[in-house]
């Protein structure tokens, strides 16, 4: 202790800043040795291994025949220096590939890229992959920045089922960071494959028809309420969003293209088919129909007279055909007022039922609430009632608001899909099945749908009456023209409306719904609907000698692509009657929009290549065309 006193301050404070460093020292050495040893040699072999990824095989989605809707496509590239953890790379042809593999050289490596086989027809229904984004590594820890998701449809609604495990290999590396030997690798796991309820074919047939028009067509089993087309137009590329090029030209050209798609004014991404809600006009006027034969208020014989205009106090209410053509009905009961969409009988009616019981009935068949189709952005639509409009709008509900309702306007709103679900439910006999996309569904605890039906309790005999108005609506004298050559040829007298169907005659309803205010003429822009119950009569559509028809109605690509479609069906089977919806949107072209005139050219379009014929409605007189009423 004599020594320390002794010694000089400055020496004494050398002293005591080594011995802390010294003891710091020591400290960290403990630490680094023996309390985190194995922690930090960890490290250091993980800082001298490299993983390289290795693609991983999304799953697939296959059509209702068990082909691929979509598949992995590899895009292959040349790496620069095949020794450099991340070198520039070049890309190069899938045969220039294949040459250096069999070489056993690792200069080459590839991407898997999603190529879609029908990219327009079905993008809404399958949407597209693209890069993982902040959000969704901050959500899911199990994705990494190289991987893809689904960005919309059913690439998004069944992403984790799709993605699978990736696979890696595992280099060693020097201090410069660079590859020395490859030391192991993990096998990847592909992402399950989903079997969906589409039909590509009719598919792409409902998206040509709709020839570049706005709106939606909607195809179902009416037995199983399986999905076989659901088209919304226009659409987008699927394939320019799921690419992603190496080039760097043909990438700002892909990018170009997408920034188009997404600043489109006709909104490309919107699926008008299950997001889009519309007043269904005519087409509603089967569930009025119904709650009115449900109630006692009308029956088969009960008849109103059309006479053009109905008055009501300083109010009147006009028939579409008298607006258009100045004619009258005269006294029509039910079946007539729907084959001719008779907007009087449908207002007397409607006053009849009351407004509340026409509202149950249209909830009762599905409106107003979601349909649980597994795709994003489903609408709910709208069922007004009194109470709904005293609620919500702080109004009274008026007669008028009862006559609106009754022809399917007023506040009224539907999806394309609800509206094809509730057809459904009338071609079943009163069961109403989900409308569903896949036949079983991954996400659900045992993936049935068998519970998906259910019966609704409707009278059969009222059921009968409706088919017989539609049946009557798609034959002459009805509003759906472009069918009535069909139904001349399919329906058959003295038989009940489905042993007809089963004979392979249509059932229909036109709609043409207005919507907005109204313009400098006094009119509101309207959209056209059509909706069909079309029976299968498959001896008509495979021929005896099996799938090869040779058609004079088609060219050969048309004619082809239809050969194929049989063998599948030949192979695998096709429903036995048809729920068919299009509507075809109002736009700046074309402001009124009508049922038969521009809705039900697209399903005749339809029905026609299913048959493999081209029924088309010889030149009417200016006379039969006023009889006919076509224009609804």
């Amino acid at each position: 202790m004599n020594i320390f006193k002794q010694l000089p301050p400055k020496v004494l404070f050398f002293f005591a800043v080594s011995l802390a460093v010294f003891s710091l020292l020591v400290w960290r050495l403990a630490d680094l040795q023996l309390m985190n040893g194995r922690s930090y040699l960890a490290m250091a072999d993980a800082n001298k291994l490299f993983t390289a990824r290795i693609p991983v095989e999304r799953g697939i989605f296959l059509d209702r025949y068990g082909d691929p809707l979509v598949y992995n496509k590899p895009r292959y590239y040349q790496l620069a220096n095949p020794e450099a953890l991340y070198s520039e790379k070049e890309e190069i042809s899938r045969e220039e590939a294949l040459i250096a593999m069999a070489s056993g050289s690792e200069s080459v490596g590839y991407e898997l890229e999603r190529e879609f086989l029908f990219p327009e027809a079905i993008a809404h229904v399958l949407g597209y992959t693209g890069s993982v984004t902040a959000d969704e590594l901050k959500k899911d820890t199990r994705l990494h920045i190289e991987d893809k998701t689904g960005k919309m449809g059913m690439e998004r609604v069944f992403d984790e089922v799709l993605r699978g495990v990736a696979g890696a290999n595992f280099y060693e590396v020097n201090a410069l960071g660079n590859k020395q030997r490859k030391v192991g690798e993990r096998e990847g796991i592909p992402g399950s494959n989903i079997a969906t309820t589409i039909d590509p074919y009719l598919s792409q047939i409902a998206f040509t028809a709709m020839d570049a028009k706005r709106g939606a067509v909607v195809i179902l089993d009416s037995e199983t309420g399986e999905i076989l087309t659901l088209v919304s137009t226009p659409t987008y590329d699927p394939q320019a969003l799921s690419t992603k090029y190496i080039d760097p030209e043909l990438e700002r050209q892909r990018r170009q293209q997408v920034n188009g798609f997404f600043t489109h004014p006709q909104k490309l991404f919107f699926n008008r088919a299950i997001s889009g809600a519309y007043p269904p006009g005519s087409v509603f006027k089967i569930l009025t129909a119904l709650a009115g034969l449900d109630s006692g208020a009308i029956d088969a014989g009960k008849t109103v007279d059309d006479t053009g205009v109905l008055e009501v106090g300083e109010y009147s209410y006009a028939n579409w055909y008298y607006t258009q053509y100045g004619r009258m009905d005269g006294p029509i009961s039910l079946v007539r007022a729907l084959a001719r969409s008779n907007d009087i009988y449908f207002y007397k009616a409607a006053e009849w039922t009351g407004p509340q019981k026409i509202a149950d009935m249209a909830r009762l068949f599905g409106l107003g609430k979601l349909t649980g189709i597994e795709l994003p952005g489903e609408a709910a639509g709208l069922v007004p009632d009194p109470a709904w409009k005293e609620r919500e709008l702080g109004e009274r509900w008026y007669l008028g608001n009862t006559f609106h309702f009754g022809i399917g306007q007023d506040n009224l709103l539907v999806t394309p899909l609800q509206l094809a679900q509730y057809v459904q439910a009338i071609a079943k006999h009163g069961t109403q099945c989900s409308p569903h996309l896949v036949k079983t569904n991954p996400l659900e605890v045992d993936g049935s749908l068998a519970s998906h039906c259910s019966e609704l309790g409707v009278a059969e005999e009222n059921l009968e009456l409706v088919l017989r108005g539609m049946l009557d609506a798609c034959s002459f004298g009805g509003t759906g023209f472009p069918f009535f050559p069909h139904n001349q040829r399919f329906r058959q007298e003295g038989l009940s409306p489905v042993e007809q169907l089963n004979e392979g005659a249509v059932a229909c309803k036109t709609g043409t719904s207005e919507f907005g205010g109204v313009d400098s003429r006094g009119y509101r822009n309207t959209h056209g609907w059509f909706t069909a119950i079309v029976g299968i009569k498959k001896a008509d559509i495979l021929p005896a000698g099996g799938a090869n028809l040779q058609s004079g109605d088609w060219d050969d690509e048309a004619h082809s692509f239809r050969d194929r479609w049989l063998s599948r069906v030949d192979e695998t089977g096709f429903p036995d009657s048809l729920v068919m919806v299009a509507l075809v949107e109002s736009d700046e072209v074309s402001p009124y929009r009508e049922g038969s005139a521009d809705a039900a050219p697209v399903i005749k379009d339809i029905v026609d290549w299913i048959y493999g014929t081209n029924i088309r409605a010889e030149a009417l007189s200016e006379e039969e065309i006023r009889e006919a009423g076509l224009a609804e």
